[in-house]
């Protein structure tokens, strides 16, 4: 956080003779701090802001980002997140520009800075199917950045493509050479505005899909997607997990009625920054 002693103004220093300074005078600048993107701002074109930036200004949120949270026409618009995002930043940059795990990394900090980092979530047992709550501790977020480590990439035969911001993947059965590239907020939402239950799969590798043997012409892409093996599919998957530039929010769940242990995400919802 930075020191904001020196930016508040004189109004805000008590007088020689002790006195407090008038309502009417005082002024406060909204403390901020800068939050360490696991992107490093490697994946951004050269023409956005945050191009080859290993970290980003926020401010701390205040009432008017809670009036935000608790906006019921934000919330069915699912807009409220990207308001959230666009109050908090000092640069003026459009949210749903950032990529998916900057943007995680930012809700994350500004979530501890307002509220702390014990997180309760209502979660349910894959083992037994029945609910509790789950306390989560968001100092315990890790940067996964598998996508630097050379010798990772050189070993799953991944190069990249620093003009085009694309990871070309060689896929083990087909030997296909796909190019993927890392989704933003606005990748994120459905086109259609809803969620496709039939096509979950492929609607999800199509939004990564850029290239198939340097051919970036749409049409070829989504056609492969569509038809690829399903070796290939899921091999694609796990390794998109790995590129991904993000925060690792898993954390260990014990079922406390079964004993049922495995590893949960921090749910990132417009509840995430509602604590109790």
């Amino acid at each position: 956080m930075r020191n904001n002693q020196d930016r508040l103004g004189p109004s805000a220093i008590a007088t020689a003779q002790g006195a407090a300074p008038a309502a009417s005078n005082l002024s406060f600048v909204v403390p901020t701090e800068f939050v360490e993107l696991p992107s490093r701002g490697k994946f951004y074109s050269d023409s956005h802001p945050l191009y080859n930036q290993e970290t980003i200004e926020i401010k701390y949120m205040t009432a008017k980002e809670e009036d935000i949270l608790a906006s019921s026409t934000l919330i069915k618009k699912g807009l409220v997140i990207d308001r959230l995002l666009e109050n908090i930043l000092v640069l003026n940059i459009d949210p749903s520009t950032l990529l998916v795990g900057d943007r995680s990394a930012l809700m994350v900090a500004a979530r501890i800075s307002s509220y702390g980092f014990d997180y309760k979530a209502e979660l349910t047992c894959s083992g037994c199917t029945k609910e509790q709550e789950y306390n989560f501790d968001l100092r315990k977020s890790n940067l996964q950045q598998s996508c630097f480590d050379k010798e990772f990439l050189a070993g799953n035969n991944i190069t990249f493509n620093d003009e085009k911001k694309v990871f070309e993947i060689l896929l083990p059965k087909s030997k296909v050479r796909l190019g993927v590239r890392m989704l933003t907020g606005k990748d994120e939402k459905d086109p259609a505005g809803e969620q496709n239950d039939e096509k979950t799969v492929t609607s999800v590798l199509s939004r990564f899909a850029f290239s198939v043997n340097g051919d970036e012409e749409p049409s070829l892409v989504s056609q492969f997607v569509g038809n690829m093996l399903a070796a290939d599919s899921r091999y694609l998957r796990i390794i998109l997990a790995d590129v991904t530039p993000n925060l690792d929010l898993k954390q260990e769940f014990v079922c406390k009625h079964c004993g049922f242990s495995e590893d949960r995400e921090v749910p990132l919802t417009a509840e995430f920054f509602w604590p109790e």
